[in-house]
């Protein structure tokens, strides 16, 4: 992989997070794909890095964890990242919220 910048790393870290946050119902709506995607190109994801983690996605393959550790530092911003995601598709299911709290407790 090419060396990457701290803030793509943490951009990558956070973009993992959301495809797991999305991905908590077993299913991942357009919306919030659309969402994720949208997000992390703005926030000049590496193309291959995210291309790979959204084939991984569409095959049903396990997801890397997000580094917890890198995101502690920005855990507002993390949390912004993350309730909008869930936020995304209109409608906040038990296991998104469970989710969310149990992410809020982890970066804090």
């Amino acid at each position: 992989m090419a060396q990457i910048s701290p803030e793509d790393r943490f951009n990558l870290e956070v973009v993992k997070l959301l495809l797991k946050i999305a991905w908590v119902d077993n299913e991942v709506d357009e919306r919030e794909k659309q969402t994720i995607v949208g997000a992390a190109r703005s926030w000049n994801v590496p193309e291959p890095e995210l291309k790979q983690l959204l084939t991984r996605l569409e095959q049903g393959a396990p997801l890397p964890e997000p580094d917890l550790a890198l995101l502690r530092p920005r855990a507002d911003d993390v949390m912004t990242a993350a309730r909008a995601l869930v936020l995304s598709d209109g409608k906040v299911k038990k296991e998104e919220s469970a989710l969310l709290k149990q992410l809020a407790a982890s970066l804090a």
